[in-house]
C-alpha cells in the first residue's frame, strides 16, 4: 500500500557469553628463616613459581612453591583472561642469632617473584547452522494458470492448488510501490492457501478482518505482499509462505488492536519482513505480532514496530540482515532510543527476544565461530573507537562485514565492551566470493564512490577518497535509495 502501510520486512536468522576472567596466580608465603650460629649472616632463597597451565576456555595462573629462607610474602599474579605477572612483596626481617663477640642481625628472605602468565585455553568446536534454520523449497506452479481480473474478493476458503495466479494490476518485478489496490480481499474469517503468484499483482492481499493466508508464495511485491486491515479482537495467521523482491515492507499491520502471527516464513531482498502502520496512522493505535521460525536473507530489519505495539520474536535465522527489530515513534518514522545502547535495535519493552531466539546461517560463509547467536543491529554493536557496551545475553555474538553484509564478524565482549575476534569469514559461494578479492580493489582506485548512492553496475569496485573499499551491492536497508537496487557500500578492508 502506499505510504500509509509503511515498511515491513524481515531479515532470518541467527546468535553470547564473556568469556570469564583468568584466575591468577595464588599467594606465596616465603619461607622462615633459621637462626643463625655465630656471627654469620644467612640469605634465604626467594619463593619460586611454575609456570601455569591454559586449561578449557581461560588459562590458570601459575602455582606457587615456598621458598626458604626469610619469612617472606610473594603474591600471586592477578590477571584477566592470562594470569598476570605481580611482584611479590619482600621478605621480612628474621631475627638475628647472638654470636661471641658481638651481635649479629641476619638478612630476611629474598623477595619472591608473581606467578608466570597462564596460557589461554583452546576455543570450543565451530557451531554449525542450527537445526531450527530450515528453509523451505521455493516451490514450482502447477496446473493451468489463474488470471484474476481487479480484485478478487474470497470469502470462506480459496484453495488455488498451487497454480500460478496472475493479475492485470501493478507490475511488482519492476519494484513498482506505489499501488494500493490489492488483488484478493479476504473477508472477515477467510482463508486463502496454496498459491504461487506472477508479477501483475499490485498490493496483494488484503485481511478485513480474522484470515489464514496458508502456503502463498510471492516471488515479487509491490507496495506490500499482505496487508491487516482487521480492527480489535482480529488474528491475521500467515504462515508456511515465502516472499522475495520488496524494496520496502512485506507485511504490513495497520489494524488497531489486532494480532499478525507469522510462523515458518522465508523471506528473501526485503526492507522489511513485517511494519506495524506508522506515517499516517494512528499515534494511539496498538498491535501486537508474534514471528516463530522465519529464514531471513538480505533483509534490512525482521520486524519494524511502534513503542505502542508489541513484539514477540523466536527461532529467527538470518544472512545479510543487520537487525531482528526496530521501533518507531506511533504514527511516524522517526526511530527511538529504547533498545539496545539507546539506539532503536534489539531487545526491548516491545521488542522481545533473547540471544538464543536468533541463529547466525554460518554456513553461507567461509569460516568457523563459537556462536551463532545474531547481534542487536550495527549501531548497538560497535567495536573499535567508538566500541558499545555489551549487551546482556548477546556478549559473544555474529555481525555482518564487507559490502552488503555478505560476510560474518564474530563480537566478543571485552572488560565490557565490544571488540572483534578474528576476521571477516567471506561468502562460500563459489562464484560470489571472487567478487570480494583485494585484488580486485586496484581496478576500482581510479572510480570515485559516494557511500550508499545509487550505482548500475553489480560488484564494480570504488573508493571514497577517504580509505575506504567500494562495491556496488544490493544493500540490505537501502534498496529503495537506487532504482536498479544497487548502492556503493564503502568499508575499511574486509579482505
Amino acid at each position: 500500500m502506499a505510504k500509509i502501510r509503511l515498511i515491513s520486512a524481515i531479515s532470518c536468522l541467527a546468535i553470547c557469553a564473556c568469556s570469564p576472567a583468568e584466575t591468577g596466580a595464588p599467594v606465596a608465603s616465603g619461607g622462615s628463616g633459621s637462626p643463625s650460629s655465630g656471627g654469620a649472616t644467612g640469605s634465604g632463597s626467594g619463593g619460586s613459581f611454575a609456570t601455569g597451565s591454559g586449561g578449557g576456555p581461560n588459562g590458570t595462573g601459575g602455582a606457587v612453591n615456598p621458598g626458604t629462607g626469610g619469612s617472606s610474602v610473594g603474591s600471586g599474579g592477578a590477571g584477566k583472561g592470562t594470569g598476570g605477572v605481580s611482584v611479590g612483596t619482600t621478605g621480612g626481617v628474621a631475627a638475628g642469632g647472638t654470636a661471641a663477640g658481638g651481635s649479629n642481625v641476619r638478612t630476611g628472605g629474598a623477595t619472591g617473584n608473581g606467578g608466570t602468565l597462564g596460557t589461554g585455553g583452546a576455543a570450543g568446536p565451530a557451531v554449525t547452522v542450527s537445526s531450527k534454520c530450515k528453509a523451505q523449497t521455493w516451490p514450482t506452479a502447477t496446473g493451468s494458470p489463474v488470471t484474476i481480473s481487479g480484485t478478487m474478493t474470497v470469502t470462506g476458503v480459496y484453495d488455488g492448488k498451487m497454480a500460478l495466479h496472475e493479475g492485470t494490476l501493478n507490475d511488482c518485478s519492476t519494484g513498482n510501490q506505489s499501488s494500493t489496490t490489492e488483488l484478493i480481499e479476504v473477508a472477515d474469517g477467510g482463508t486463502v492457501k496454496n498459491i504461487v503468484f506472477g508479477t501483475k499483482i499490485g498490493d496483494g492481499i488484503h485481511c478485513a478482518g480474522t484470515c489464514t493466508i496458508d502456503n502463498v508464495w510471492f516471488p515479487y511485491i509491490c507496495d506490500d505482499a499482505i496487508t491487516m486491515l482487521g480492527g480489535a479482537g482480529k488474528t491475521a495467521t500467515i504462515q508456511n509462505s515465502g516472499f522475495k523482491g520488496a524494496r520496502d515492507k512485506t507485511i504490513q499491520h495497520n489494524g488497531d488492536g489486532s494480532t499478525v502471527i507469522l510462523n515458518n516464513i522465508y523471506v528473501e531482498t526485503a526492507g522489511k519482513l513485517y511494519r506495524s502502520c506508522g506515517q499516517g496512522c494512528s499515534s494511539s493505535a496498538k498491535r501486537t505480532v508474534k514471528i516463530d521460525g522465519v529464514v531471513a536473507i538480505g533483509v534490512g530489519q525482521v520486524a519494524g514496530i511502534s513503542t505502542n505495539d508489541s513484539a514477540t520474536l523466536a527461532n529467527i535465522c538470518a544472512y545479510r540482515t543487520p537487525s531482528l527489530c526496530r521501533t518507531y515513534q506511533p504514527g511516524s518514522e522517526n526511530e527511538t532510543t529504547i533498545g539496545a545502547n539507546a539506539t532503536d535495535e534489539g531487545p526491548s519493552a516491545n521488542c522481545k527476544y533473547v540471544g538464543t531466539d536468533t541463529h547466525a546461517l554460518v554456513d553461507r560463509v567461509v569460516g568457523a565461530y563459537q556462536t551463532d547467536v545474531l547481534c542487536t543491529g550495527p549501531n548497538s554493536v560497535k567495536v573499535g573507537a567508538t566500541a558499545t557496551a555489551c549487551v546482556p545475553g548477546f556478549d559473544s555474538c555474529l555481525k555482518g562485514c564487507a559490502p552488503g553484509s555478505y560476510g560474518f564478524k564474530q563480537a566478543v565482549c571485552s572488560a565490557g565492551k565490544y571488540m572483534d575476534s578474528g576476521g571477516c569469514g567471506l561468502p562460500a559461494d563459489p562464484a560470489t566470493a571472487p567478487k570480494f578479492a583485494g585484488t580486485n580493489s586496484a581496478a576500482g582506485a581510479a572510480t570515485s564512490a559516494t557511500n550508499n548512492s545509487a550505482c548500475t553496475t553489480q560488484w564494480a569496485w570504488g573508493n571514497d577518497g577517504a580509505g575506504k573499499s567500494c562495491m556496488c551491492v544490493m544493500k540490505p536497508g537501502y534498496y529503495q535509495a537506487s532504482s536498479g537496487w544497487y548502492v556503493w557500500d564503502c568499508q575499511s578492508q574486509w579482505w
